[in-house]
């Protein structure tokens, strides 16, 4: 018989963080979709663990914000997230940077409602997709998607469930969210752009009582290098749970599985320690990039369309991004509200920047660098080094009519509402709440106009950009702060005007001509 077919506007490839966020975002769009995963749950191999302040802006929007921070509250058995050491052994290690300085340089990348949040990746997927299914979404763990192809208007797709029985589902769009081996990429015959890996690691996840020798001089990242192992801890709790990054020349191979334990103990300076090692598994520090992000009807997101070194942890964030970017032009274009041409301007907007982000994360292969400290021998990195704050929050998109492989994109020194940029962030009474302005994006395009404009007032969210919300200073919403008015915050004359994309950037202003 005939294989039944379902049909969805949006098939979703990948259940990680990015395309469970990319989940969250379109449910808040009230967009359908199927999210197919292969796995059956979350991978017990740590890897990100810091959420950047732009991400939790994106949670916050997408509500679940709170639940991301309450987890993450729980998740530091003692101390807290920061902090650099380095030494011959974990035992003997001394601080490079204390874990109020980096935290407090964390804090200053620009004003926000949200902040950086510690958080291991393990225990934030299993937030998201508890508050995807929750909501009613037609989420499938454990059925891998083997096969697509175009059919006019759409795509016709083949999912395996557990037990090998396979499904077909139509969609209008897919979300290749499916990891650094993804299906979809290849399937498209999709090339990537690679940097060779300067460093090769085992990624070793184990379980040690270590509470009492980390007790008062907890960090995030510790190097280690001795005559018998280099490597890095990465603190989990700051307790028992750890990861250690053991590198190895990858002209020899990685060290034999049952080495491990004992390379752990020369790298902690303890050699009768107990060490239950979780998982383990190799990675390297190389980058890649996707050629394209777009074939048809499918899309890339996530580390299917860029891998970059983990130093800085600006992946997860770029991913995350990605989704958000495409998940209202995916909605506007559904709803009939744009063009689908809307949709080129994904890959415009995002490649250069993982680009540029990518090249950001490989500097930051020396520790120092990493962290912010200028020495003899990393001196020239700092000239093309950039803070954090520029790299995932002050970029500035193109013009719509720019080639995805065009010059690194530009950062803006303070955000003021330049087109090309997110919009700033101040708090602001609106319908006699304390909100952010960051608080009335989302849903559509929205105009928000000085206190003299001669504009009319509107609360109607659309996607269409002809027929944004219109929101005037001091008639439907006030500055709690006499410092963060209109002027201060857009650098607009009273009677100017900002075109807000329902991402949060800013299309057009007032006193500059259209980019579109």
């Amino acid at each position: 018989m005939p294989t039944p077919v379902t049909t969805t506007p949006v098939l979703i490839a990948g259940g990680g963080l990015v395309g469970l966020s990319a989940a969250l975002f379109l449910q808040r769009l009230d967009v359908p979709f199927i999210l197919v995963e292969k796995n059956a749950g979350v991978s017990p191999l740590p890897r990100a663990r810091g959420i950047h302040l732009r991400t939790m802006e994106l949670f916050r929007q997408a509500g679940v914000e709170d639940a991301v921070k309450e987890t993450a509250a729980g998740a530091w058995r003692q101390g807290a997230f920061g902090g650099a050491r380095r030494g011959r052994t974990l035992v003997d290690a001394q601080p490079v940077v204390d874990v109020a300085a980096m935290r407090s340089k964390m804090a200053a990348i620009a004003p926000s409602p949200s902040s950086f949040t510690a958080c291991p990746q393990t225990l934030i997927e299993p937030v998201l997709r508890r508050h995807v299914e929750t909501r009613g979404a037609d989420v499938r763990f454990g059925h891998e998607l083997v096969s697509f192809a175009a059919t006019g208007d759409a795509l016709l797709a083949t999912v395996r469930g557990p037990g090998g029985q396979e499904t077909a589902i139509e969609a209008a769009w897919l979300v290749g969210a499916d990891g650094g081996g993804s299906f979809v990429r290849r399937h498209l015959g999709i090339d990537t752009a690679d940097t060779p890996a300067p460093q090769h690691f085992v990624n070793i996840f184990f379980h040690a009582d270590l509470g009492e020798i980390v007790q008062g001089r907890t960090f995030s990242q510790c190097e280690i290098a001795n005559p018998t192992v280099r490597g890095l801890f990465l603190a989990m709790d700051n307790a028992d749970k750890w990861s250690f990054h053991l590198e190895y020349d990858p002209a020899q191979g990685p060290p034999a599985d049952h080495a491990l334990p004992g390379l752990v103990r020369a790298a902690l300076g303890l050699d009768h320690v107990d060490i239950g090692i979780q998982s383990h598994g190799t990675w390297n520090t190389g980058g890649r990039v996707a050629t394209r992000y777009r074939s048809g009807r499918a899309f890339l997101c996530g580390d299917a369309a860029h891998v970059m070194p983990p130093w800085g942890g600006f992946n997860a964030t770029t991913g995350i991004a990605d989704a958000h970017n495409l998940a209202w032009k995916l909605a506007a274009t559904l709803r009939g509200d744009a063009d689908a041409s809307l949709l080129d301007s994904y890959e415009i907007e995002r490649r250069p920047l993982a680009v540029r982000n990518g090249h950001q994360a490989l500097l930051r292969t020396d520790f120092d660098a990493r962290f912010g400290i200028e020495t003899d021998t990393n001196r020239d990195v700092f000239a093309t080094l950039l803070d954090t704050g520029d790299v995932l929050l002050r970029h500035r998109y193109p013009d719509a009519g720019a080639s995805a492989r065009a010059t690194p994109p530009a950062s803006v020194a303070q955000l003021r509402a330049q087109t090309g940029t997110r919009f700033p962030h101040a708090w602001i009474r609106h319908n006699g709440r304390q909100v952010s302005t960051l608080d009335l994006f989302g849903s559509g395009y929205v105009l928000l106009a000085g206190p003299n404009a001669s504009v009319a007032s509107s609360s109607r969210a659309s996607l269409n950009r002809a027929t944004p919300a219109v929101l005037v200073a001091a008639r439907d919403f006030e500055f709690v702060e006499a410092a963060a008015g209109w002027h201060a915050l857009t650098a607009l004359p009273d009677d100017g005007h900002v075109l807000v994309r329902p991402d949060g950037f800013v299309l057009r202003r007032s006193d500059e001509p259209s980019r579109d």
